[in-house]
């Protein structure tokens, strides 16, 4: 199973899986924040005892309460004459983190005895400041010193490096406010006399680089305000209305401020930063809910556009990151995520936002504010699409430094013909060329409405035209006769990749799919062989190289199933936009906490949902699945004066769930960052 997470912005902990308490620096469990582990080992026991989870609530995506009682499994030994089935000690653990501040954790110790009863309770931690990188398995052959101390009660560890020129400073801060405890580099240790039938609490607080987290009650179980503020949002049936809150609760704990407004980081536990598609998708989602979240995202992206040519991290002017890093081997070079912009859909995807959002919020004046990175980005597709006279196509290849695919299905498997051989390189994948046409057309579309004060490189109608070329041979070389559907991809020698696969959803998405075909390619994306039941297969299940247990070839993505709802729903076909819908808020309920993974495993409906093996929980495109739905099932659109109207009836969602609309001023500077939003300076 994947491993369990409390998250709040940058800071998260990972959690061990199943009854244990502990974790141990040998896991991937731990505190970190921005890509380093601050705490790398914790175990709480109680009389040298360790510690069984009974019961777990969270209480927010940060917050988590458990009972707990000691791990004796002698309950049903019969090695003894006589074994006692009884336990005196219950214990109840609070557990909390807060962005940038650390960690609390409150133990209660319960005495279940009619006499008073005296326990040694103790925590034992050790820290590391390991990369991220290197808990995934990169050999950095970094060996880190780490000066550990204790004073007054209070232990610390701390770990700095020189590189270029610049020092940087860990530091993690362990203390107590529990009277009369014993302290060591490694260990807290407490004994308490609890009364018959009573309790007594110790807690512990683990402070990031000198911060010091609250360790107040109020604090502990409150929900705090997070960054954004997602409406409720209503169902029609009641089972779903947990997936909806948990998904608002999982958005609002993975999205962080920044000085140009809010961004979403991609999901826990190894994505736990901004990634350019992640963002921009799940902006893209949450528009009717958290419009402020696609114009802080929007800003964020074009303020770390690329402005120069880098082999090792695939920059290239106008061009938006697909993964931004902040840990050690960032700094030190040893990875090329900083950022790395080794993605080609990203950028489209930027413009195809900015023409949703201006259009959301009825706010030239966002277009105004960002014309220029508008214009750099317009630039790279166009050049991106410049192969060959006879060749419009958006192509990636792969390096030596980066993915091997540089699309949302970026698995070095992930793109395979129908007979399951994988593809070549370089590739042109379906959803991409739809991306970059919709993008071209309505980004020249949009400086055409704005007051420019620099002319774009090249005229407007070259724009134009180009997206209008793109459509048109797309549906020329990718259309596959036989299947009445589309090829995923074709390769830089000429060759069709014939599989069937959720990615044309995409392009009914991007509505760049000629009308005469809507119907034959609607019919696939809703046959049993993709949607299977509990959604869209990312390949369909009469494919040769299909697996239901698959990343990118036969697994359930919530937030792929939601585009493509959107895309039915688009063009007339609104119950299949509904069905779809139903089949991913259906699964959601039979998960932890109703919510919804990165993604779950491709079996039909005769078989329970069944998240698949490493997905990472909670994921934000995942977690803004729901509200794409709602979008999809309601068909919401902007009424053209900042606010919102329905266009069709669901058995989903009742028309009550059309947010107000009342966003007004939303894109405009006075009420967003007044830094310059083309800057590329932190």
């Amino acid at each position: 199973m994947p491993p369990r997470t409390l998250v709040d912005g940058y800071t998260y902990l990972v959690l061990p899986d199943g009854e244990s308490t502990r974790f141990t620096r040998d896991d991937v469990g731990g505190l970190y924040h921005r890509d380093t582990r601050y705490l790398s080992a914790l175990q709480w026991t109680v009389d040298g005892q360790p510690l069984r989870t009974l019961q777990s609530t969270l209480r927010t995506p940060a917050v988590q309460r458990e009972l707990l009682a000691p791990a004796t499994p002698t309950v049903n030994d019969i090695s003894a004459g006589s074994v006692p089935k009884h336990s005196g000690l219950v214990a109840r653990r609070a557990t909390a983190v807060a962005e940038g501040q650390g960690l609390v954790q409150r133990l209660t110790v319960s005495n279940h005895t009619p006499e008073s009863t005296e326990h040694e309770v103790r925590v034992t931690f050790d820290v590391d400041f390991a990369d991220l990188f290197e808990v995934r398995g990169f050999d950095s052959t970094i060996e880190r010193a780490i000066t550990r101390a204790h004073e007054d009660g209070v232990v610390t560890g701390t770990y700095e490096f020189a590189h270029d020129g610049e020092t940087s400073r860990y530091t993690t801060r362990l203390t107590t406010e529990s009277d009369e405890v014993e302290a060591s580099v490694d260990a807290f240790a407490w004994s308490p006399t609890v009364p018959p039938q009573g309790t007594r609490t110790v807690e512990l607080a683990v402070g990031l680089d000198g911060r010091t987290p609250s360790t107040s009650p109020d604090e502990l179980s409150s929900d705090t305000a997070g960054p954004i503020d997602v409406e409720g949002v209503p169902t029609s049936e009641a089972r779903h209305g947990p997936v909806v809150e948990q998904a608002a609760a999982d958005l609002t704990a993975l999205t962080t401020e920044t000085p140009v407004g809010p961004v979403p980081l991609a999901g826990t536990p190894w994505f736990v930063t901004p990634f350019g598609r992640d963002a921009l998708l799940t902006a893209y989602q949450t528009l009717p809910v958290a419009p402020t979240l696609a114009v802080g995202t929007l800003r964020y992206l074009a303020r770390h556009r690329a402005t120069t040519t880098d082999p090792v991290t695939e920059a290239e002017p106008g061009k938006i990151l697909h993964e931004q890093r902040n840990g050690e081997l960032a700094a030190r070079g040893l990875i090329p995520h900083t950022p790395y912009y080794g993605t080609v859909d990203a950028t489209p995807l930027w413009v195809v936002l900015l023409a949703e959002t201006v259009a959301w919020l009825d706010s030239p004046a966002l277009a105004t504010d960002l014309r220029a990175p508008l214009r750099d980005a317009l630039e790279w597709i166009y050049r991106a699409t410049e192969r060959g006279p006879d060749d419009p196509f958006v192509y990636y290849d792969s390096s030596d430094h980066g993915l091997t695919h540089k699309a949302w299905k970026d698995t070095a498997d992930s793109i395979r013909a129908a007979d399951g051989t994988p593809a070549g390189r370089p590739l042109a994948v379906a959803e991409v060329q739809s991306y970059a046409s919709r993008a071209l057309a309505d980004g020249a579309e949009l400086l055409e409405r704005i007051d420019t004060d620099t002319a774009p490189p090249r005229p407007l109608d070259e724009y134009a035209a180009r997206a209008s070329t793109l459509r048109t041979r797309f549906d020329e070389e990718f259309w596959l006769p036989d299947a009445q559907f589309y090829a995923v991809a074709k390769t830089g020698t000429g060759d069709i990749v014939d599989s069937v696969t959720s990615n044309i959803g995409h392009c009914l998405w991007m509505e760049t799919i000629p009308a005469e075909r809507v119907d034959p390619v609607a019919a696939r994306l809703t046959d049993d062989a993709l949607a299977g039941g509990w959604g869209l297969r990312t390949l369909s299940a009469a494919e040769k190289g299909y697996s239901p247990v698959s990343y990118h070839a036969g697994g359930v993505w919530p937030h792929d199933t939601s585009l493509t709802a959107l895309g039915l729903s688009a063009h007339g076909y609104g119950d299949a936009a509904d069905e779809l819908a139903r089949h991913v808020l259906d699964a959601a309920t039979s998960f932890s906490h109703q919510r919804l993974p990165e993604l779950y495993c491709g079996f039909d409906r005769t078989a329970q949902p069944t998240t698949y093996p490493a997905a990472c929980t909670p994921q934000a495109w995942a977690a803004g699945a729901p509200f794409a739905f709602l979008r999809a099932s309601l068909g919401l659109r902007p009424d053209g004066t900042g606010g919102v109207e329905a266009t069709r009836s669901s058995s989903l969602f009742p028309h009550t769930a059309v947010p107000d609309g009342s966003v007004d001023g939303v894109g405009q500077r006075d009420e967003c960052s007044q830094t310059d939003p083309s800057s590329t300076e932190q």
